[in-house]
């Protein structure tokens, strides 16, 4: 701080060395000001002031010999005068120093590369020569250099990756500022990256691993839309590995610092205890059947016919006779026999009987009425109300049948699930399925290969659960039954036919909502047939009363309904 004070009087000056003095006339003489300086020492004892009194009369001369400077000022100015030569005689830093920098964390060629483009100002001002110093293009001027000489030396620098170590060539305070540059960098450990083997509760490894890969693929393709806001740091920072380990049900993660937390808890989360659900199922399956069945056959034929019969079935006993001499006779009595057709000759073949005494020039005729109507029902396995009569010459059969069948089938099955989980209900049976053939090259024969096939009720269910109580489920209902009749697929050179079954389906899907304790009714599951067969004499079974004798009439209804009954409770 320079304080300046008015006045003409006061003599003073700075003379220079070499005996060489400066006249100055009186009259500038008396122009001239005298001031005071104060000076802070900053590196003496806490910062002292220190005082110039009148700035008068002071002499310095050079004595270039001992290279000592000689002083003559008042008393209270030489302190002064003695702190500013002192600030002036530091070492200079124009001298170059070699200094070795190891790296902990970081890359040594990747922070050259960096160092040199960092300090590119200054290598190209240095490159100018000496002339481009003396014109003052010095190049880069580091903060906390004492003076502009650090900048006359050019930062080199060279990597040792044996020890991951950079060598750096250069002034002291350019030094000083490349090692405060390097500490900040190398601070951080940006490449250590934490491991953990984390072990899975609840959810399984792969499906955890899964659902965080996609997660972290679909984040990384948002943010590599624009290659601009991410370096290669950034990118190295973000990558996590998460690999599945199926036998203890665990995950291997290896994150950096700064994702890791991020990732368990995410894992956390995936991992939580997964709400339930109970579903309690009521299958009640209804099947209503009903036949009605009436039928006459009769039959007229000449009585040379009956006849005619053939003769087959002959019962025989035989009676063993033993002579008082030993001898023994064996005779053959036929006790019962049978003739076919006999007097059932209705819908039979005409009898062949050719024994002597037949009339076999005399022609036979016979009238029948063949509706198949049977003594029983082949799918019933009885006949109702039958009726028969036969003589040489009329047969005839009459058959009455009305039946009414239900079947209730009521299953009970419940299951729990998990929520989003799928759960299965099979009430049946499994039938075997042909789905390929393996052809013997040298027989020609097939094969087949057969794939169990679950048939009977089949229910599916995947339940949602909702935070407020309600159960969102996804349900597949499907009732299957085995066709009586079969599909042919191939048939072997032996004559040996290979069929698959027929299955009809019916299948119902849908989803719903329900809250937790109360029932949905799944229905509509119906199959309904109506069958009517008439079998008659054209003209004589349209005639009123009378044509009942010459038809047959057969009605089946079948009607199947399945119910389903579903409770859901959390």
């Amino acid at each position: 701080q320079a304080q300046q004070q008015g006045g003409q009087g006061g003599q003073g000056g700075f003379a220079g060395g070499g005996g060489q003095q400066q006249q100055i006339q009186n009259e500038d003489l008396r122009e001239v000001k005298s001031s005071i300086l104060e000076f802070i020492d900053a590196g003496g004892e806490r910062g002292r002031e220190m005082r110039s009194g009148l700035i008068a009369d002071i002499r310095i001369n050079a004595d270039s010999r001992t290279n000592s400077l000689v002083i003559t000022a008042p008393p209270e100015s030489l302190p002064l005068i003695e702190i500013l030569i002192g600030q002036l005689d530091r070492p200079s830093a124009a001298v170059a120093e070699i200094k070795v920098f190891p790296l902990t964390n970081s890359d040594a060629t990747g922070m050259v590369t960096l160092l040199e483009r960092l300090f590119s100002g200054q290598t190209q001002g240095q490159r100018g020569g000496a002339q481009g110093a003396l014109g003052g293009a010095l190049g880069l001027q580091l903060i906390g250099a004492d003076d502009a000489s650090s900048s006359l030396i050019p930062l080199r620098f060279s990597v040792d990756t044996r020890t991951n170590s950079i060598i750096a060539i250069g002034g002291g305070e350019a030094l000083r500022v490349v090692h405060a540059v390097l500490l900040s960098l190398d601070s951080s450990e940006v490449r250590q990256r934490q491991n953990r083997v984390y072990t899975l509760k609840n959810s399984p490894a792969a499906d955890v691993a899964n659902a965080i890969q996609q997660f972290l693929t679909s984040r990384r393709q948002i943010e590599q839309q624009d290659p601009a806001l991410e370096s290669a740091f950034d990118q190295f920072e973000r990558e996590v590995v998460v690999v599945p380990e199926p036998v203890g049900n665990k995950l291997l993660i290896s994150a950096t610092p700064r994702y890791f937390d991020d990732i368990i808890q995410m894992v956390r989360e995936l991992d939580m205890m997964p709400k339930q659900c109970m579903i309690q199922a009521l299958l009640v399956e209804v099947e209503l059947s009903t036949n009605d069945e009436w039928g006459v056959e009769l039959g007229l034929q000449d009585s040379i016919l009956f006849d005619r019969s053939l003769v087959t079935e002959l019962v025989q006993i035989s009676n063993t006779n033993t002579l008082p001499n030993g001898t023994q006779t064996t005779t053959q009595e036929i006790i019962s026999q049978a003739s076919q057709p006999g007097y059932l000759f209705n819908n039979q073949p005409l009898g062949n009987n050719t024994t002597p005494g037949i009339n076999t020039s005399r022609l036979g005729g016979q009238a029948l009425g063949d509706f198949a109507v049977g003594r029983i029902n082949g799918d019933l396995g009885y006949g109702g109300l039958v009726l028969a009569a036969g003589s040489e010459s009329v047969s005839a059969l009459l058959r009455a049948l009305a039946a009414r069948r239900r079947i209730d089938v009521l299953s009970r099955p419940q299951i729990q699930a998990l929520d989003n989980q799928l759960a299965q209900i099979q009430v049946g049976q499994e039938i075997p399925r042909v789905t390929g053939f393996n052809i013997n090259q040298n027989t020609g024969n097939a094969t087949p290969i057969v794939t169990p096939r679950a048939t009977g009720i089949i229910l599916e269910v995947i339940p949602r659960i909702s935070p407020d109580g309600m159960v969102v489920m996804e349900v597949s209902a499907r009732k299957d039954a085995l066709n009586p009749t079969g599909v042919p697929l191939f048939t072997n050179p032996n004559g040996s036919l290979i069929e698959s079954p027929i299955i009809d389906t019916t299948n119902a899907l849908t989803s719903v909502i329900v809250r937790s304790g109360q029932t949905i009714v799944l229905g509509g599951m119906i199959t309904n047939s109506h069958e009517v067969e008439e079998r008659k004499v054209p003209l004589l079974g349209d005639i009123p009363f009378l044509g009942q004798l010459f038809r047959a009439d057969f009605k089946r209804t079948r009607r199947t309904e399945l119910l389903i009954f579903l409770t859901p409770r959390i």
